[in-house]
């Protein structure tokens, strides 16, 4: 037995004696998170139509079809969807989805380490911390050996292309930086964290300094100096909670303004900011996540077309012949309750 598989199993030994040693309090609290048995099969039965939906989109070649051509940070997403309701590689009645997609992200990756697309858009980072986190949970699935080197090499790429102010922006050099890439690579970099993989604590502290000099008063802002916003409060919210700063008064912040915010369906990056909102309400529990996810839930299940796609709404730009992006953040976004990624848990 390798290493790695020696760590994983010595760890879900130790996560199971947790849970055996758990007192009945405890399971109490993990069931108030979730909503009852009739609400929470309405949940999954709305998941399940969705990776329907998605699985008849898939190109041959393991891709999905996307309003900017071919596109990782779409194909990482409709990954991850399968992955966070628990389809994983090598095994399951959604192995070949899953396997495809796998092959089709790593045979993108360039010596640099960088998950690029042949017609990428401009917004390459964005791609490229969606499919290292993509690439990181399926490697928890995996523990083989090739992924452990891709998933490592890309996290470095994501160290090395760090700007000097903490954060990142668009393009893999170190120079300017904004909240929405940023949150992407903070997620992906947690993740390895993880997953075990080398991840230098003076970049996490660097993009913990630039993600607080983002906030407001009351909420966050796409760059320091800017206004705060809906999506990028929801994304400010969670890379502090992601990067330890739980207690922050700046993430309390940014939850009672997304509370208090008339939540509709008309406002810009809508997936986007459904997608980190729902985990950041989920860390932050009590009021904020019994608030939170109550109607968001209600407002997905209302709102799920027949074929199991959700549509486009203000993230149109990604929605090109078909709906696979707002499909898969839809059904991340319901996939919190269920747990299956690490990325998906306190």
């Amino acid at each position: 037995m390798n290493t790695s598989r020696i760590v994983c199993v010595v760890v879900a030994v130790a996560v199971a004696m947790l849970i055996v040693a758990a007192p009945a309090a405890a399971a109490e609290r993990s069931a108030a998170l979730l909503p009852d048995p009739h609400e929470m099969a309405r949940v999954e039965a709305a998941v399940d139509q969705s990776l329907e939906y998605l699985l008849s989109q898939q190109h041959p070649d393991g891709s999905w079809p996307s309003g900017k051509g071919v596109n990782n940070g779409v194909n990482a997403l409709c990954l991850l969807a399968f992955l966070g309701r628990g389809h994983v590689p090598a095994r399951g009645p959604y192995q070949p989805v899953v396997d495809r997609a796998i092959a089709f992200i790593v045979n993108t990756q360039e010596e640099s380490g960088l998950y690029r697309t042949p017609n990428h858009w401009n917004g390459v980072m964005y791609e490229h911390g969606l499919c290292t986190l993509a690439m990181i949970e399926a490697y928890g699935f995996m523990l083989d050996d090739q992924m452990r080197r891709s998933a490592q090499s890309a996290v470095d790429l994501i160290v090395k292309v760090q700007s000097p102010l903490g954060g990142w922006r668009y393009q893999p050099v170190p120079a300017q930086a904004d909240l929405s890439v940023t949150v992407m690579q903070v997620v992906a970099l947690r993740a390895a964290q993880n997953a075990r993989l080398e991840v230098p604590k003076k970049t996490l502290d660097a993009a913990l300094k630039y993600v607080r000099a983002c906030a407001k008063d009351n909420g966050f802002a796409y760059q320091p100096g800017g206004n705060p916003s809906v999506p990028q409060s929801a994304a400010g919210a969670l890379s502090m909670q992601l990067l330890g700063a739980f207690d922050d008064p700046s993430v309390t912040k940014a939850l009672d303004y997304l509370k208090n915010w008339n939540y509709t369906h008309e406002s810009g990056h809508f997936w986007y900011m459904n997608y980190y909102a729902m985990q950041a309400n989920f860390q932050a529990g009590g009021a904020h996540w019994d608030h939170w996810h109550r109607r968001v839930r209600a407002f997905l299940l209302s709102h799920q077309r027949p074929n199991g796609a959700w549509p486009a709404f203000k993230d149109g730009q990604y929605a090109g012949p078909t709906e696979c992006y707002s499909t898969a953040l839809g059904a991340m976004t319901l996939e919190v309750y269920m747990h299956y990624l690490p990325a998906y848990q306190r």
